[in-house]
């Protein structure tokens, strides 16, 4: 009897948490797409951008147990990943020397892969790191009530045709950031927590000014809508989960403010790391109008011009304006406003030599219960053709980013070098692409947003119908049985 009670219990457990086919279907793409990318990448095209550098910082750190990568840059250590010669990424520290330019909490976080497989193991990392991001969407859609069909769809086109695959083999911070990110959104939105939920999650929001210190803007919105989870489900009945969640953030904290202290000679983390890329510009530099119109519109570095399915994300934030929602439209308000508004005011608002979407890559999959939300309220066949043929698209600019290598790259002189490989009507696809840097390009800017602004009402107006067209058949259908 006990033996057959103890089967009954490990098959009922075991049917309580049997793994869901669609996550063991999205695990599997994801590691063949990202895994076979990263071996193509770092086999076929040496690092580029900021790429190499934050690499040096972990080979300096393995190889020298220092912070001086001068002393890589300078021996030339870094030519087993670097061919030629490499401009060195560095900023005096408050003794005067020499030191990483960028943020040490990357390269500290795969310096294990490093150590074994170099600067494949960093890729590789990067590539599990996108891998959780589609896992993490996925469950964050569930959480939010969207069907199982809308939210592997979703997965799966944020997988392929959108910027995730795009940095899924890039050892670029911003995919690392988007994780820690999206996890935590996960768990405030999340009906229960466990202690290990509280746990990693506090432990996550303190590496997040580690990666960058743009990434403290999330880290304090997000902080406190734990915080206040925590309160609203347990008042102070438990103090441990307090503990619990304080512990490892506020640890981190202190830890990062010792070390902008110690190296930098101030408490005040902003005054190295937030230049990195900005070409020591400062936030609020230039108004933030022109930099949204590119972010979202500019052929090299437009979110819509290379990534079209995002168009139903923009349309789900307008048809997700209920009151039910109020929670998760308030927090990712609280968490795109700041950030697009600090990232949008410096010189150089795209990021520099880079691939597209590099900032918003961060906000992105937190955002991405607005795409399955308009898909799902849609379900019309210009939608779903609309949806299709976006799909089709954003993967070709992947594989035409990809091939030749380093074509994801754009340095703003005004021609997307993916696309340039496309031509129509005996003219290359860029000529009919507006650009922030070039002149003359009002018209083109004009048209774009006209023709996305068309088609999202046609698909609005397609959905209504539809809708109307049911409503009336139910109406028949009832009169007829009436009869």
């Amino acid at each position: 009897m006990k033996e057959n009670r103890l089967i009954y219990m490990l098959l009922h457990r075991f049917r309580q948490y049997r793994p869901d086919k669609q996550v063991l279907l999205l695990v599997a793409i994801c590691t063949v797409v990202f895994v076979s990318t990263a071996f193509y990448y770092v086999y076929s095209s040496p690092p580029t951008g900021d790429e190499p550098h934050f690499l040096v910082i972990s080979q300096t750190l393995l190889k020298y147990h220092s912070l001086n990568v001068m002393l890589d840059y300078t021996h030339g250590d870094y030519r087993t990943f670097y061919p030629t010669n490499l401009a060195p990424h560095v900023s005096y520290s408050a003794s005067g020397q020499l030191l990483p330019l960028h943020s040490i909490g990357a390269p500290i976080l795969w310096l294990i892969p490093y150590y074994f497989w170099g600067r494949l193991g960093a890729v590789l990392f990067i590539s599990c790191i996108a891998v959780l991001i589609i896992l993490n969407i996925y469950w964050l859609l569930l959480i939010m009530g969207i069907s199982r069909k809308y939210a592997l769809m979703v997965s799966l086109a944020y997988m392929l045709a959108s910027p995730v695959y795009l940095y899924s083999h890039l050892t670029f911070i911003e995919p690392i950031g988007a994780l820690l990110c999206i996890y935590v959104l996960r768990k405030v939105l999340q009906k229960e927590i466990s202690t290990a939920d509280i746990l990693v999650s506090s432990l996550l929001l303190g590496i997040l000014p580690w990666i960058h210190i743009r990434f403290a803007l999330f880290e304090i919105v997000l902080f406190g809508a734990f915080l206040y989870k925590l309160y609203a489900s347990n008042k102070f009945k438990n103090l441990k989960y307090y503990v619990y969640f304080l512990l490892p953030v506020v640890a981190l904290f202190v830890l990062f403010e010792i070390y902008n202290l110690k190296v930098w000679g101030t408490l005040n983390p902003t005054i190295n790391e937030v230049n990195d890329i900005h070409g020591n510009s400062k936030p609020f530099a230039a108004l933030p109008f022109r930099a949204i119109l590119g972010l979202l519109f500019d052929q090299e570095f437009g979110l819509f011009i290379s990534f079209p399915v995002f168009i139903f994300l923009f349309m789900g934030i307008v048809l997700a304006m209920k009151k039910q929602f109020t929670r998760y439209n308030l927090l990712l308000l609280a968490l795109s406003l700041p950030y697009l508004l600090i990232c949008t005011t410096f010189r150089i608002w795209s990021g520099g030599w880079s691939p597209t979407a590099r900032f918003l890559i961060v906000l992105l999959p937190l955002g991405s219960f607005y795409m399955a939300y308009a898909l799902e309220q849609l379900r019309s066949i210009l939608s779903s053709i609309v949806f299709a043929l976006a799909m089709i698209f954003g993967c070709i600019y992947n594989l035409l980013a990809l091939v030749p290598s380093l074509n994801s790259f754009n340095d703003g002189r005004g021609r997307n070098r993916a696309l340039m490989q496309l031509w129509l009507f005996h003219h290359r696809v860029t000529d009919f692409l507006p650009s922030m840097f070039l002149s003359g390009q009002n018209r083109l800017f004009v048209l774009w947003i006209s023709a996305y602004v068309v088609l999202a009402v046609l698909m609005l107006y397609a959905a209504k119908a539809k809708a109307i067209h049911l409503s009336w058949s139910k109406i028949c259908l009832r009169g007829w049985r009436a009869r």
